[in-house]
């Protein structure tokens, strides 16, 4: 998968600009089962240091994203040949 991240002026007011207006800061292309441990891992880091309930107050407009994380696990595990411990 090829990941770009790019850098917009004003975060509040980019979220509906073309990807190509933003500066580009990272790019790199990995394959599916490296990048999808690389989200479960920082996610369960997230939770683990957080709680779901201190997620909520830290992040206040959406709660930890349980369901789409255990998704993402289900589809990876069962999708992917990864030799990695989960």
């Amino acid at each position: 998968m090829r990941i770009a991240i790019r850098r917009f002026p004003d975060m509040s007011t980019s979220f509906d600009a073309p990807d190509g207006k933003g500066a580009l800061v990272w790019t790199s292309t990995r394959p599916r089962t490296l990048l999808a441990h690389a989200v479960l891992m920082a996610a369960e880091k997230v939770r683990q240091t957080h709680g779901e309930d201190g997620y909520l107050q830290k992040w206040q407009l959406h709660a930890f994203p349980t369901a789409e994380l255990e998704a993402l696990r289900h589809l990876h595990l069962a999708a992917d040949d990864c030799a990695l411990q989960h």
